[in-house]
């Protein structure tokens, strides 16, 4: 039994020794911290909007190149098959 409380009262040391190793923070520093944290994750939420928005604008003329290449399709027109062709001689 002496063997039990002599065990769980090195763990208890070493588990206070452990906790006492890590530098606590002050009032101060943790709100700091904070600050700091959300200001740069707030750089990077500017930075995604930023670039969603310069997407949007890629596809939107991508989209517009699209439309005005593309010329309407006539009712009653004859359909060309691209692939009836036959072979190019190209492999």
């Amino acid at each position: 039994m002496q063997v039990v409380w002599g065990l769980a009262g090195i763990l208890l040391l070493l588990g206070l020794t452990l906790a006492g190793a890590e530098p606590q923070r002050n009032g101060t520093d943790w709100c700091e911290h904070d600050k700091a944290l959300h200001k740069r994750l707030d750089v990077v939420e500017k930075n995604i909007e930023q670039t969603v928005n310069y997407l949007e604008a890629e596809v939107s003329v991508l989209l517009s190149l699209i439309e005005a290449s593309n010329s309407p399709l006539q009712l009653g027109a004859p359909t060309v098959d691209i692939f009836e062709s036959g072979p190019t001689g190209v492999c």
